[in-house]
């Protein structure tokens, strides 16, 4: 990615925004159209739906940073945090609507966090 200037930086910008909203809503539906194919195959019980919406939520904050960071060449834990904030509005709004335990939002948003951190330190050691 070139160097940026201030000439191209609403450009890149917009980009940015546009991978990580069209990643967002992109790893939210496959991981759950994935989770939800193996509830119903494996008939399992739907007690276990608050762990498998934790378990979406921390491989999704693992792919969105990936994906959205792609053409960047530094501040990676700045851009991982600014990405996945959708993610965690999202799991915010669920938590509001479906009133579930205080301990699953605690738990998502902690894993959210130390995903998009540790995504930041994979992708700065490549470097």
């Amino acid at each position: 990615m070139p160097k940026i200037t201030s000439n191209n930086i609403n450009g890149i910008l917009i980009k940015y925004g546009v991978k990580i909203a069209l990643s967002t809503i992109f790893c939210i539906m496959m991981l759950n159209a994935v989770s939800s194919f193996f509830i119903m195959k494996f008939d399992i019980n739907l007690s276990v739906l608050p762990y498998i919406g934790i378990a979406v939520c921390i491989i999704s904050s693992i792919f969105i940073p990936f994906i959205s960071l792609s053409g960047f060449k530094n501040n990676y834990l700045v851009l991982s945090m600014l990405s996945v904030i959708p993610l965690m509005i999202y799991c915010t709004i669920n938590f509001c609507i479906y009133k579930t335990s205080a301990v699953f939002i605690i738990i998502k948003i902690a894993g959210i966090i130390v995903s998009a951190f540790a995504v930041s330190l994979i992708k700065s050691s490549k470097k």
